[in-house]
């Protein structure tokens, strides 16, 4: 097995520490778009709406569409907030959350709150010199998996520092009731995990 290589919070880990938080920060603008939606209309017609308050930077909206279970489920893969050393505590809540937090006032957060400060955190980033911009999204086909779980496949474009951004993505639907609420996808939990790894170590 390969072992990781991970730079400490030395004068060398000062320098790529910053590179090393946008490239996370430019994964996760890219994978949310392959993180679905929810509300009781179709799975393409939802997906369509949930984009829409993308584009509108209605982070709290959107928010809402997820599953309270993967929210659920992200705040316990992020909750490695006491392991993280001192050193690299406030980087973690000042770059990654919108407003940043505090060791207070983070237990105080529901988890859809919770979720939308990382994810305005991500999407608001100031390190972007263009900005972050949402172009529309194309549905480009549902394949259902029984009557309850539904993948959507959309093409979704974006521009991140005036580079155009183009992928073909499958997003997982639960049905709740007469709702649609993504899944916990995969990738996000890789970005939680990633994020983990790079801050306690």
């Amino acid at each position: 097995m390969q072992s990781h290589k991970y730079f400490p919070m030395t004068r060398i880990g000062s320098v790529f520490m910053p590179v090393i938080i946008n490239r996370f920060k430019l994964l996760f603008v890219i994978l949310i778009f392959a993180s679905g939606s929810a509300y009781a209309k179709s799975a393409s017609e939802t997906a369509k709406e949930f984009y829409d308050l993308l584009k509108q930077k209605n982070y709290n909206a959107a928010a809402g569409y997820y599953d309270p279970a993967a929210l659920s489920g992200f705040r316990k893969l992020m909750s490695f907030e006491n392991e993280i050393p001192d050193g690299k505590r406030n980087i973690f809540f000042q770059t990654f959350f919108v407003p940043a937090l505090t060791d207070d006032s983070i237990s105080k957060l529901s988890d859809h709150d919770y979720f939308v400060s990382f994810w305005r955190g991500i999407l608001t980033s100031e390190n972007y010199s263009g900005g972050i911009k949402y172009g529309d999204v194309e549905i480009l086909g549902v394949v259902m998996e029984g009557e309850d779980l539904a993948h959507v496949v959309i093409r979704n474009r974006i521009t991140v520092e005036n580079k155009g951004v183009e992928s073909v993505e499958v997003t997982t639907f639960g049905k709740i009731g007469k709702h649609w609420k993504v899944k916990m996808s995969g990738k996000l939990k890789v970005i939680a995990l990633t994020l983990r790894w790079q801050f306690t170590h």
